[in-house]
């Protein structure tokens, strides 16, 4: 059996813990190594993170230090990866001439092995990164459209490349807007009123036109009955992704806000449950109320904000509220409000957003309860160890043990300077500071089973 680390120093990399990750590469045998261009490549990744930390001289010397090690790895394996990275290294070290070069040999290596183990879009996106280190910008749109243009659908790739070519861009002090042509779709988060008629020709195509218009590829939201059912169903009609986003059981929500409302909406809910890419049902609900409710819109918020994150795009919210309503909820990026004639009122009481929402935190001194999930991040900044947020729909005086546990769990699995989060609380803390950088680190199995875990990016103060 392998035992060598690779997965844990990944995680640690993402997670922001350079120095746990380097001592863990050390500890194993994997610095510097003659023949591992796996290892090679994932020290250079490290050492690449240290440069975007650092400034001036010190820069430019890890960024050299990084081209070195992708280019050693390059000479072992062959891969156009480890060349390709090698030579936008050497440009940002300010080794234009080793760049070029660099760039040369990934172009010749593309055309000597052009059945590479990569897909279409990558050796089409890595020829185009080595043209525009050569100066062929004509050259290297077209072949990165031409890239995309095979896999339309590799957001993500395509995102990462955005983000590398604008770099590269700033560098070379070339123009990097012609990018925007290719940049994934927008991301959504949605919520609206319930009390509509079943069909209503006029809100439904404002709903349409505007995700058209907006280029919205991804949607994040409850599926109530009325206008999030609207809203879900023209997603999936113009090909978006829909991920539901309940603030308890499905069954419960079903029963709750779909049944209750009108049985005719059943059916619907039923095909978009099926339709949707994700369901996350969240935890600690029995029903909805203000408190999930307030919840689960603010986690909703922060996927779509991450979503858009990590595809170089941008993130909107979208209400359905009566005429003449000005309190569309909470709402954390730029809003579109469709305003719609209100059916006859549900008989079912309006919900009282906010309440018995509170957030725990586990560090120091044990955990604490906390009105607020900014609260509770200040806390976790005191912390001169690891920290671990939850965010629950429960008084703070009411914090289920499951919980408690969980959260203690969380926190023994940090290092120093480290702040891990439940999903609920890394998208809620997202939602409300857009600025935040938060990473997945798979799963934490502990006695109570497995949970989701977060890394929340240089909150603690070390």
């Amino acid at each position: 059996m392998n035992s060598t680390p690779y997965p844990q120093i990944i995680r640690l990399a993402r997670s922001g813990s350079l120095e746990r990750a380097w001592a863990l590469m050390a500890q194993h045998g994997l610095l510097d190594s003659e023949t591992d261009s796996r290892a090679l490549t994932l020290q250079g990744r490290l050492v690449k993170d240290r440069a975007k930390l650092s400034n001036g001289a010190e820069r430019a010397r890890l960024f050299a230090d990084s081209a070195a090690l992708y280019a050693k790895a390059g000479s072992i394996d062959g891969a156009s990866y480890s060349l390709i990275n090698a030579g936008s290294l050497s440009l940002l070290a300010g080794k234009k001439a080793a760049s070029e070069k660099l760039a040369r040999d990934v172009l010749a290596a593309l055309d000597d092995n052009p059945d590479e183990a990569e897909t279409a879009y990558w050796l089409g996106a890595t020829r185009a990164e080595a043209m525009l280190l050569l100066g062929q910008y004509a050259e290297a749109r077209a072949a990165l459209r031409k890239a995309v243009d095979k896999q339309p659908t590799a957001w993500e790739d395509q995102a990462a490349t955005i983000g590398q070519f604008e770099v590269l861009s700033q560098e070379l002090q070339i123009d990097s807007g012609w990018l925007d042509a290719i940049r994934p779709p927008r991301s959504v988060q949605y919520a609206g009123i319930m009390d509509v008629a079943e069909k209503d020709t006029s809100a439904q195509a404002q709903i349409s036109d505007w995700l058209a218009r907006e280029n919205v590829g991804f949607g994040f939201g409850a599926l109530a009955a009325g206008s999030d059912i609207w809203i879900a169903e023209a997603l999936i009609e113009r090909g978006a992704e829909l991920h539901a986003v309940l603030p308890c059981s499905k069954d419960a929500f079903r029963d709750v806000s779909v049944g209750a409302i009108g049985e005719h909406w059943l059916p619907r809910f039923d095909r978009l449950i099926e339709q949707a890419a994700t369901v996350e049902e969240l935890q600690f609900a029995e029903k909805p109320d203000g408190a999930s409710v307030t919840r689960a819109e603010a986690v909703a918020c922060g996927m779509a904000v991450q979503s858009a994150h990590q595809l170089r795009s941008s993130a909107h919210s979208l209400r359905v509220a009566g005429l003449g309503e000005t309190d569309f909820g909470a709402t954390c990026v730029d809003t579109k409000v469709v305003q719609v004639k209100r059916a006859a009122r549900v008989s079912r009481k309006p919900l009282k957003r906010g309440v018995g929402v509170c957030a725990i935190m586990h560090g120091d001194n044990g955990m604490g309860a906390f009105d607020n999930l900014e609260e509770a991040l200040v806390a976790a900044q005191k912390s001169k160890s690891g920290a671990a947020i939850d965010y629950l729909p429960v008084e703070t005086n009411s914090v289920p043990e499951l919980a408690i546990n969980r959260l203690a769990a969380m926190a023994e699995s940090t290092g120093k300077g480290e702040l891990y989060a439940t999903s609920e609380a890394a998208f809620a803390l997202l939602a409300g500071d857009h600025e935040l950088r938060i990473e997945n680190l798979g799963e934490l199995r502990w006695a109570g089973g497995a949970t989701p875990l977060y890394a929340i990016i240089n909150s603690l103060q070390n």
